[in-house]
C-alpha cells in the first residue's frame, strides 16, 4: 500500500484529469470501497461459525483465502489503470469581455474545422482578473493591470456615476486623454478615474456590480452561454459566446470619447483575463477544450472505485486475523502492536523508494505493488500454521462477566456508535491532508516525488517503536484520551499547513501521524476488541475502515478539495476552518465521553461466585485439587481496559 497509494494523485494528473475530476474521483472511490468491508466482514464472521451446516474450520483457512483473493483482485484492477488512454487537451486562447449591451466570452476556434462549442443549458464558474478598458476585444488577451498606487488619497466626493469603486489614480493617457489638460483648476483636487464596473442580476433580481481595482485579486461569475454569434468573415478564427443572463459593463462617456479618439473603428468594452480557465473549480470552459473527451475520466472513475474495494476488504480481514491470532489470553501468539509495527515498517520503507529511486513512476509503483501483494498472497495460501482458528466465546466485559453476544451489543452499542462517529471525524481531518498532500508538496517543491514518499516515512518509521508498546500505551493512557489527543494533533497539523511554505518543514509536521494514524488505528482495533463480541469480530474491525478510511476519506476529499479549487488562495482559508473544527470536535468529544458515555456505559464490579463446598470436597478427596481458572478476574491487565 505504501508503494502505490501516495502516488495515485500524481497519476491522475499525469493522464490528464483536471483538478475537479481528480477531486471527484477522490470523493466517489471511497464510497464505492465501502462494498469491501460491508461484504467481507459479515461473510468472514459467518464462515467462522460454519456455513450451510459445514463444521467450523480448525485452521482459519477461510480467512487466509479471503485475504489472498482480495490482494490478487487488487493487483488486477490497479493494473487496469495503466490501460486507460490519457486525456489530450488542447486549451484554446480565451478571454472575457463586456460592454453596455452585454457580456461575452471570446475563444479560439478548434481544429481544422474551426468549430465552436454548443453550450446548451450548461452553467458554470469563471474567474476574471486584470480587467481594463479596451477598444477591441481579443481572445489572446493576457495583460497585467499595473495601475500605480496613489501617493496620497484625498477624501474629495466622488461623482455618482463613478460609483464607489473609483479612487484617485494616475490615468492612462491612451484611455483618458491628456492628464494635464484635464487637471482641475484646484491643483489639490485629484481627478477620479472610473474602474471597470461589471453588473449582473442576482437571484432576487437586484442589479449587483463588481468593481475591479488594482487591489482586486479575482472576481467570480456564475454564468451560462449562448451559441456563438456567426459572422460573415470567413477568416474569423474566434468564437464569440454571449452571456445567457443579463450582464452590463458601465463605460463612462469620457472613457468612450478618449478611446474612440485614439483609435479608429473602436468598440469600447471592458476586457479581462480569465484565470485558469479550464481547471478552476466548477469551470464553465473545461468541456470546451479542443479534443476534450471524458471517456477516459469515466473509465478511470469506474476502475479506480472498484480497485479500492479490495484493499479496504483486505485490511479489514487482516485486522480480524491479528485480533484472532494474538487473542487476549496466554495462548496468544504475540502482541497486537508488534503485528502492526511490521505493517508500519513496510509502509514507511517503500514509499520513498518509489518516490526517490523510481521518481514517482506509476509503472514502477505498480511493479513493486504487484510483487509485494503477490508474495503476501502466496504466504497466506501456503502457511497452514497461522493461528487463525475461529473466534470462540470469550470473557467479554472488563470485570470478568461472561457476556452473551446480543446483550453485549445492546450494552455497548451506544459507546460503539460514538466511537464510529469519532473515527469518522478523525478520518475527515486526516484525509483532508493526506488525499491532496502530494499535490501541495509537488507545487512547493517543483515536482520532487521523493518528498512525497518521505511524508509517509517520517510518520511510519518512528511509529514502529511506539507500536511495539502499543497495548501498554493504550492501557496506560486510555482509549478515549488517545483519540482526543489525535484531535489536538490535527489542530496543530492544519495550523502548520497554513503557515509553512517549505516542503522540508512539512516533513517535520508529518511525525504527528505517529499518533493520528498509526496509534489511532491500533487504539480503535483494541477498543473494538473489547466492545464487540467474538462472534462479530470481523464486523467490529470493519468499523474503523468504514468510518475512517472510507466515509472519512470521502468527506475529507470533499472539504479538503476546496483548498485546491483556487490554489493557493483558498488553501489557508480551508485549513483555518479545519483547525477550528478540530478544536470544537475535541472539546465536544471530551465533554460527551467523560460526562455522559463513561458513566452510562460503565459496568459495576462483579466477582465470580465462590464454588460450592461439594466441589472442594470432591476434588480434595484424591489430593489433586487445582483451583478453577477464571480469566480476566477483577481488573487484570489483559481483560480490563482503561477509559
Amino acid at each position: 500500500i505504501g508503494s502505490l497509494f501516495p502516488f495515485l494523485p500524481l497519476h491522475m494528473s499525469s493522464i490528464g484529469l483536471s483538478k475537479d475530476e481528480s477531486i471527484l474521483v477522490s470523493i466517489v472511490a471511497p464510497l464505492i470501497a465501502l462494498i469491501g468491508p460491508f461484504v467481507a466482514a459479515p461473510l468472514a464472521d459467518r464462515l467462522a461459525c460454519g456455513f450451510g451446516g459445514a463444521p467450523r474450520s480448525k485452521t482459519g483457512w477461510y480467512l487466509r483465502v479471503m485475504i489472498a483473493v482480495c490482494l490478487i483482485l487488487a493487483i488486477l484492477f490497479y493494473w487496469l489503470l495503466l490501460v486507460i488512454p490519457p486525456i489530450i487537451r488542447s486549451p484554446p486562447n480565451v478571454s472575457f469581455a463586456c460592454d453596455q449591451q452585454g457580456g461575452f466570452i471570446l475563444q479560439d476556434r478548434c481544429g481544422a474545422d474551426r468549430t465552436c462549442y454548443d453550450w446548451g443549458s450548461t452553467k458554470g464558474s469563471i474567474l476574471v482578473k486584470n480587467c481594463q478598458f479596451s477598444c477591441n476585444a481579443s481572445s489572446s488577451y493576457s495583460g497585467d493591470y499595473t495601475t500605480a498606487y496613489p501617493e496620497e488619497e484625498d477624501a474629495t466626493e466622488v461623482p455618482d456615476y463613478y460609483d464607489s469603486g473609483s479612487i484617485p489614480i494616475e490615468p492612462d493617457p491612451l484611455v483618458y486623454g491628456n492628464y494635464e489638460n484635464k487637471q482641475s483648476n484646484d491643483n489639490n483636487k485629484p481627478i477620479f478615474i472610473p474602474h471597470p464596473h461589471m453588473c449582473y442580476r442576482n437571484v432576487s433580481g437586484d442589479e449587483v456590480c463588481e468593481v475591479f481595482t488594482q487591489y482586486t485579486r479575482l472576481i467570480e461569475f456564475s454564468i451560462g452561454l449562448k451559441p456563438t454569434i456567426t459572422t460573415e468573415d470567413e477568416e474569423d478564427n474566434t468564437c464569440k459566446y454571449p452571456f445567457a443572463e443579463y450582464f452590463n459593463c458601465r463605460i463612462t462617456p469620457d472613457v468612450i470619447e478618449n478611446l474612440t479618439r485614439s483609435q479608429k473603428d473602436c468598440h469600447p468594452n471592458v476586457l479581462c483575463e480569465i484565470h485558469d480557465p479550464y481547471n478552476n473549480k466548477n469551470s464553465l470552459l473545461q468541456r470546451s477544450q479542443c479534443g476534450y473527451n471524458n471517456i477516459s475520466f469515466w473509465l478511470y472513475l469506474f476502475i479506480r472505485s472498484f480497485a479500492d474495494i479490495f484493499p479496504a476488504a483486505a485490511v479489514t480481514l487482516l485486522a480480524t486475523a491479528v485480533v484472532i491470532a494474538t487473542r487476549e489470553t496466554s495462548t496468544g501468539r504475540g502482541d497486537v502492536g508488534i503485528q502492526f509495527a511490521a505493517g508500519a515498517l513496510g509502509f514507511g520503507i517503500f514509499a520513498p523508494i518509489i518516490g526517490g529511486v523510481a521518481g514517482g513512476s506509476f509503472l514502477d509503483a505498480m511493479i513493486c505493488f504487484t510483487v509485494l501483494m503477490g508474495v503476501a498472497a502466496i504466504i497466506l495460501l501456503a502457511d497452514y500454521t497461522m493461528p487463525l482458528s475461529p473466534p470462540e466465546w470469550w470473557w467479554h466485559t472488563r470485570c470478568g462477566l461472561l457476556a452473551l453476544p446480543m446483550s453485549s451489543v445492546r450494552k455497548y452499542g451506544l459507546e460503539t456508535a460514538a466511537l464510529g462517529v469519532v473515527l469518522f471525524f478523525l478520518g475527515v481531518f486526516w484525509n483532508a491532508i493526506d488525499t491532496f498532500l502530494p499535490w501541495h508538496v509537488v507545487k512547493i517543491e517543483e515536482g520532487e516525488p521523493l518528498a512525497i514518499g518521505l511524508t509517509i516515512t517520517v510518520g511510519a518509521i518512528p511509529a514502529v517503536f511506539f507500536l511495539m508498546f502499543a497495548e501498554r500505551i493504550v492501557d496506560y493512557c486510555g482509549h478515549s484520551n488517545i483519540l482526543i489527543f489525535c484531535f489536538v494533533n490535527y489542530i496543530c497539523h492544519h495550523l502548520a499547513l497554513m503557515l509553512i511554505k517549505n516542503a522540508t518543514y512539512i516533513l517535520l509536521c508529518e511525525w504527528m501521524e505517529i499518533f493520528t494514524l498509526h496509534i489511532m488505528y491500533v487504539t480503535a482495533v483494541l477498543y473494538l476488541r473489547h466492545l464487540v463480541p467474538r462472534k462479530f469480530t470481523s464486523c467490529g474491525q470493519a468499523l474503523p475502515i468504514i468510518a475512517h478510511f472510507c466515509l472519512g476519506r470521502c468527506f475529507g476529499a470533499l472539504f479538503g478539495g476546496m483548498a485546491f479549487s483556487e490554489y493557493p488562495n483558498n488553501f489557508q482559508d480551508v485549513h483555518r476552518g479545519f483547525t477550528i473544527a478540530a478544536a470544537v470536535v475535541a472539546i465536544i468529544y471530551f465533554l460527551t465521553y467523560h460526562f455522559y458515555l463513561k458513566p452510562k456505559c460503565a459496568a459495576p464490579l462483579h466477582l465470580p461466585p465462590d464454588p460450592a463446598p461439594a466441589i472442594f470436597q470432591s476434588v480434595n478427596e484424591n489430593g489433586s485439587y487445582t483451583p478453577l481458572r477464571v480469566y480476566h478476574n477483577s481488573k487484570s491487565k489483559k481483560g480490563h481496559f482503561r477509559y
